[in-house]
């Protein structure tokens, strides 16, 4: 392996562990939209026909959809939109592509604005 292989292995592995211990130390919105976000860039891959990026997607959408809290009626909906959502990637048409695409991001875009309107704790001032 020569140096400028060498760096980019650590560039790569500097950004998965960063990547890591971001989603580790971040609360359950930020990780579902982090998931969100990841299930969209693998909709690239899955649009040229990788089907393994299709399944990790599917994967996304199982774990999103089994962490909801279904005591709410709007996690009760999100399921079931969820559902559809597995659906659509499994078919992997160019319609249905389009119809999942569209749908995680604006579940995406919920979870950020909720994310924004959450209460921020008060920090003291020192003195």
């Amino acid at each position: 392996m020569d140096n400028s292989e060498q760096t980019t292995w650590e560039q790569k592995e500097a950004v998965r562990l960063y990547a890591y211990g971001a989603a580790y130390t971040a609360g359950k919105l930020k990780s579902h939209q982090m998931l969100l976000e990841k299930a969209l860039l693998l909709m690239h891959s899955i649009r040229a026909g990788d089907l393994e990026k299709r399944d990790q997607a599917q994967n996304i959408v199982a774990y999103l959809q089994a962490s909801l809290d279904l005591q709410f009626e709007e996690a009760q909906n999100l399921f079931i939109v969820y559902g559809h959502l597995w659906d659509a990637l499994e078919a992997a048409t160019p319609e249905t592509l389009d119809i999942a695409e569209n749908f995680l991001g604006e579940i995406r875009d919920l979870v950020m604005e909720v994310h924004r309107r959450q209460p921020r704790p008060i920090r003291k001032r020192k003195k």
